[in-house]
């Protein structure tokens, strides 16, 4: 195996790709991890890793240029959630027969969410490419997507997509909607992802649903409002990280329910850099038996 250390990066010559960008070639090298990156200077439109042995998509220093990043050909099987922020301008990714598994979907789709300007996407030859809604989840939560495993994305997709994870008729999200981010904020946390399909006597919240099971092991329960509901679809829908889905997972499994005031200090946590707003837990309203 070959570091891509300074070295690597200096005697491999950049040139200009028929589309007129900047593109390193670093093709077959056994190389077993993004690093050292900087070295680059931010001088890169375009980063070809193909037949490579990396296995984290991680390590990216802040590159604004790059917009093509191919990774064909690697075991990738985990996606870091800082991508986003350091490759702004990510434009197309290609990870075909990489080794995401199944149950990375929920995470992966709601992780390039965050890449507003990310169009041609390839995960064909992958496990998670055969997982349960695959194309619908990606779709859904890909707002700029245009091809997904070279193939259009069309008007009747999005519509279709839409259908599964928003009700038609309240466009509030549906129950598959909200197993999906309740697994992406479990696989952020590096266990393994809760199964989509609910199960015979599984215990899962649903807002304005009756703990009925709980109750009857002793603990407390009662129907949310529908003031309540409507806090907890907003926080749901206004959430824009893995961790503030689990903070709200949190909250739930605690009894709480977000205020509007938890639903304003989001609101200016989305306006303010990363990291400037605070927890949302601490100002939950207590259910009551």
């Amino acid at each position: 195996m070959v570091r891509l250390d300074a070295d690597l990066l200096a005697r491999t010559p950049a040139y200009l790709s028929p589309l007129k960008e900047r593109e390193l070639d670093l093709r077959g090298h056994k190389i077993p991890a993004i690093e050292n990156l900087a070295v680059t200077r931010d001088q890169l439109d375009s980063l070809d890793l193909t037949d490579n042995s990396i296995a984290q998509l991680a390590n990216f220093p802040l590159l604004r240029r790059l917009k093509q990043l191919i990774l064909a050909n690697n075991p990738v099987r985990s996606l870091s959630p800082s991508v986003p922020t350091a490759l702004p301008n990510l434009d197309t990714l290609v990870l075909s027969n990489s080794a995401f598994p199944k149950e990375s979907l929920p995470a992966l789709g709601h992780t390039l969410a965050q890449c507003r300007k990310l169009t041609h996407l390839v995960l064909r030859g992958a496990p998670v490419a055969s997982a349960d809604h695959y194309k619908d989840w990606l779709v859904f939560r890909l707002a700029h997507l245009r091809s997904l495993d070279y193939d259009r994305i069309t008007l009747r997709d999005r519509q279709h997509a839409r259908a599964l994870f928003l009700d038609p008729a309240t466009g509030n999200p549906t129950e598959l909607h909200s197993a999906f981010l309740a697994a992406a904020a479990q696989g952020a946390q590096g266990g393994a992802a809760p199964s989509l399909v609910p199960t015979k006597g599984a215990r899962t919240f649903e807002p304005g649903v009756e703990a009925t099971e709980a109750a009857q092991a002793g603990k407390a329960g009662r129907l949310l409002t529908r003031e309540e509901k409507d806090r907890v679809r907003k926080a749901i829908e206004g959430a824009e990280s893995v961790e503030e889905i689990r903070r709200l997972q949190r909250m739930l499994a605690q009894g709480f329910v977000p205020t509007e005031k938890d639903l304003r200090d989001l609101d200016k946590r989305k306006r303010k850099p990363a990291g400037a707003g605070a927890g949302a837990g601490a100002n939950g309203e207590a259910m009551q038996e």
